[in-house]
């Protein structure tokens, strides 16, 4: 079954596919949807996507969109290497675990991102850097008790890890991390840079 991928790059949302397709050993071909120019909000694209959002995803013509949806289509019909655990617990705790990752750290990383990518040094609010830093560390805190000593989210590698991997480059580049407050995650990242999938997006 040919695989279309409507994307762009950089976008993080798009990654978590990728590392998916490349995990799973598929071939994609891409089209290019230009963030920067809006392209993902002309009437063409919204009709693959009435929330105006990348990536989308064609299979033989069945399109799906939200990455985290398309990774589990992605898993559930190409079984091998399967990337979810059997349990019922465990994918449910995955999904509550990407759920806080996604929406509950959404709001002071949006706004450290904010700061520091769409602002000059100069323009940049020091105090806001240090607050809404801080307040992303505090939030992440959840997260390093999780992982506990497993080396990834659910003991083995799985939809979760690559689900929260594309942003935390991104809190490298934020001055999140490393953290000494948070010396699981910091460990479980760099467990991650090794995956070639993962090298393949960074």
């Amino acid at each position: 079954m040919p695989i279309t991928l409507y994307h762009d790059v950089p976008s993080t949302n798009c990654d978590r596919v990728k590392i998916v397709l490349a995990e799973k050993g598929l071939a994609w071909e891409g089209v290019w949807v230009k963030l920067g120019k809006m392209e993902q909000k002309s009437p063409e694209h919204l009709k693959r996507n009435p929330y105006g959002k990348i990536p989308v995803i064609d299979v033989d013509g069945q399109l799906l969109f939200e990455s985290c949806i398309i990774n589990e289509y992605l898993d559930e019909t190409y079984p091998n290497p399967p990337l979810q655990p059997k349990d019922p617990y465990l994918r449910a705790r995955g999904r509550i675990l990407i759920d806080y990752f996604l929406n509950y750290l959404h709001e002071p990383y949006w706004a450290l991102r904010g700061e520091m990518i769409k602002k000059n040094e100069a323009e940049r609010d020091q105090k806001r850097i240090a607050e809404t830093r801080k307040e992303v560390t505090a939030r992440l805190q959840y997260l390093e008790e999780a992982l506990g000593d497993k080396p990834f989210f659910l003991g083995d590698y799985s939809l979760t890890d690559i689900a929260m991997l594309p942003r935390f480059p991104r809190l490298e580049q934020y001055g999140v991390l490393p953290s000494p407050t948070l010396p699981k995650l910091t460990a479980w990242f760099e467990r991650m840079k090794q995956r070639a999938a993962v090298k393949a997006i960074l």
